[in-house]
């Protein structure tokens, strides 16, 4: 918490435009405060530029340096603050926060931008006193995203990103703000700026960046950061030193059951202990989301496409692909009971009459046995001492040969009617 002689008076008039209403925070660079611009009456956040440890006020409004030996480094700071209002104003992004006015005053700088209406994601949590649900994060996600895209696109790397750093309104968009602690790479020089100082929060800055090693600084440090955020907001709690996240990989963290392995998977990701195995960039992270997302509606199509199919009676199918039923066919067009005839529809064996109206002849390869039963019935010359023989044969015993052709006939056509009963029950 900065200390109250630090801070600006209520009431104090800056650049004859802007009047101080209330203090909101404070950074390693700046303190931020609600003013009013008096002429139009219009509310606008206004960061000073004030660096923790080096700066101190004299009388109410005058800021100086402490020590003259760091009034270099506060002059060179104080020109990438005012650097850092200029590109902002540049950034043309509706998630980062918008500057309005840059100017020098009281032997520091200043710069106005967006208030906004609304809280802070930290300030949400302790509201509601619960964790953001994973649905509640993923709508935050992308705007914070797009954020970076914009910042990065710029060589600007945001170094503290944190649930406080961003602001959400009442209708859900999502703001990132505060960017006191964030360095700018030249393209052809490397870091601009003669110090290498850099600021951090513990749990939510990588390695590199708790090493003050600027050279290793890079979009992948924002990444672990956003990574810290997002396990705090989806638990409520810190996330893992770095020390954890080296020694113990994926075990250093702790998800509630409600947070999706998908998820999870995000979080170790960005969060890994060396910066190229980190995401490198906004559209690696994109992708990545892109790609989880529809996994999950292509999964859902076949499991809906299956239910549908089993839930279809196999009859069903069948009679409305078949044209004709085939016992209606069979009894209109047969003029005897005994032949059986399945030639246009029935893919079964086909059943014809011989010239003389007598035994039907099976000549599928399934009814193979069948046909040596009925032949096994037709007459066989009989026995000499049997009652009744003479040299005529069929003219004594005659009648009783005829009995058992009919008998043989009858059975023959039942079981050839019981057998297309089964066969019609089998394919309805």
């Amino acid at each position: 918490m900065i200390e109250q002689r630090s801070m600006l008076p209520i009431g104090t008039i800056l650049h004859g435009t802007y009047r101080v209403e209330e203090y909101l925070s404070s950074g390693g660079f700046g303190n931020t405060y609600v003013v009013t611009n008096v002429q139009f009456d219009e509310a606008y956040a206004l960061k000073e530029f004030f660096m923790k440890g080096i700066s101190q006020r004299e009388g109410q409004t005058t800021v100086s340096v402490s020590n003259a030996d760091n009034q270099q480094q506060f002059e060179s700071q104080r020109e990438k603050f005012k650097k850092e209002a200029r590109r902002l104003r540049k950034l043309q992004n509706g998630h980062i926060v918008h500057v309005h006015d840059l100017f020098e005053e009281n032997g520091t700088a200043y710069y106005v931008m967006d208030l906004l209406d609304g809280e802070s994601l930290s300030a949400r949590m302790k509201r509601t006193k619960r964790p953001m649900t994973e649905q509640e994060v993923l709508s935050v996600l992308p705007q914070v995203l797009s954020a970076l895209k914009e910042v990065h696109a710029q060589q600007i790397w945001h170094l503290d990103l944190k649930p406080g750093n961003i602001m959400t309104d009442h209708q859900g968009n999502a703001v990132l703000i505060d960017f006191g602690a964030s360095k700018q790479m030249d393209a052809t020089q490397g870091y601009t700026g003669t110090s290498t100082a850099l600021c951090y929060t513990p749990g939510y800055a990588p390695s590199e960046q708790i090493d003050g090693n600027i050279k290793r600084i890079g979009p992948w440090t924002d990444f672990y950061a956003l990574g810290a955020t997002l396990y705090n907001l989806l638990t409520s709690q810190q996330p893992p030193s770095t020390s954890d996240v080296m020694m113990e990989g994926a075990e250093a963290f702790s998800f509630p059951p409600s947070v999706s392995s998908e998820m999870q998977q995000l979080v170790v990701w960005m969060m890994s202990a060396r910066p190229a195995a980190r995401p490198q960039s906004v559209e690696e992270i994109e992708q990545r989301l892109s790609l989880s997302q529809p996994v999950a509606s292509v999964e859902s199509e076949p499991v809906q496409s299956e239910d549908t199919v089993v839930s279809e009676p196999e009859p069903i199918v069948i009679e409305e692909t078949a044209p004709e039923p085939e016992p209606i066919v069979i009894e209109e067009t047969a003029p005897e009971p005994e032949p059986i005839v399945i030639e246009e529809t029935a893919p079964e064996p086909e059943v014809s009459v011989d010239d003389e109206g007598g035994v039907p002849a099976y000549v599928e390869d399934e009814e193979a046995e069948y046909v040596e039963d009925v032949s096994a019935y037709q007459y066989t010359e009989p026995d000499e001492s049997e009652k009744g023989y003479s040299d005529d044969g069929e003219e004594e015993d005659g009648n009783r040969f005829t009995s058992n052709i009919y008998i043989q006939i009858t059975a023959a056509i039942i079981l050839g009617f019981i057998l297309l009963m089964i066969l019609r029950a089998i394919l309805l």
